[in-house]
């Protein structure tokens, strides 16, 4: 299989995922022509229809779920083969990409990546921010720096210490909850509130802790933050009365298949080791 061939069905998987073309280029990080020029070349080079086409999305045609289904099983096959290869790369050097929250990456992990690097000059480390979680079978990343209670199936890691969580306010009394949205929706920050919190005690909210840094700092309402970024700002006071005390385990964790590759071994180790010195100082 050419390569054009593989990205005409890897794009139109990720329409039929999305259910849109801007969010699966968004996605895939193309361009909305892209992904239509690569549906449509699928569609011609086979000769058959897959998509259903309004101006609400794109929706799987009903007798097109085979089509689909076989796409997946393709799919299945390459990422595997790739996998495959990643992990039997037995040089140290080589690039490795480190996903995170946007909180972590900014303000924990620069200068550990830069330690690293000085003395592994060999490596090209590449930091890639966001609260949503990066699909590491899909070769999106390549190893994971995040906060979990337990690691997903398919993954190995190494605990980097404990997430610990505290309500911060500008020091107004009665300030309102904001929401946690988004990503964080399925912290336990955010179960807690949940459970604790009615609708009409929280007001605005966002899908960052960063965000709601800064949101709380400027008298909107209190919220959950990660210790770290919370206790750093002058701004902001610690609430004690009704914290609940919430601390969740980080994990530096990448595939099973690509662990014992020296490049990645190495970084993950690293990381685990120079995060429980950062979290505990």
């Amino acid at each position: 299989m050419n390569k054009e061939n593989w990205d005409d069905i890897r794009y139109s998987l990720a329409v039929s995922r999305y259910g849109s073309l801007n969010a699966a280029a968004s996605a895939l990080g193309v361009t909305h022509a892209t992904v239509l020029r690569r549906v449509a070349a699928f569609e011609e080079r086979n000769s058959c229809l897959v998509f259903q086409k309004s101006s609400s999305g794109y929706a799987v045609l009903s007798g097109a779920g085979a089509i689909i289904s076989a796409m997946e099983n393709v799919e299945d096959a390459i990422l595997s083969l790739e996998r495959t290869i990643v992990g039997a790369n037995r040089s140290p050097a080589g690039q490795v990409r480190i996903a995170s929250t946007d909180s972590l990456s900014q303000l924990v992990l620069p200068q550990i990546l830069n330690a690293i690097s000085s003395q592994y000059p060999s490596l090209e480390l590449t930091l890639l921010s966001s609260n949503s979680h990066h699909d590491l079978t899909r070769l999106t990343a390549d190893i994971a720096v995040r906060p979990s209670i337990k690691l997903g199936e398919g993954l190995v890691g190494e605990r980097a210490g404990e997430l610990t969580f505290g309500i911060y306010s500008d020091g107004v009394s009665n300030r309102k909850w904001l929401k946690l949205d988004g990503a964080l929706s399925s912290s336990l920050p955010a179960q807690w509130l949940a459970d604790h919190v009615k609708t009409d005690e929280m007001t605005n909210g966002a899908d960052s802790f960063l965000v709601l840094q800064q949101m709380a700092a400027s008298g909107i309402g209190k919220t959950f933050l990660p210790s770290f970024v919370g206790d750093r700002d002058s701004r902001l006071h610690r609430l004690t009365i009704g914290d609940p005390k919430i601390a969740v385990p980080l994990w530096v964790a990448t595939l099973e298949e690509i662990a014992q590759t020296p490049r990645f071994a190495l970084v993950q180790r690293a990381l685990a080791e120079r995060i429980k010195q950062a979290l505990a100082s």
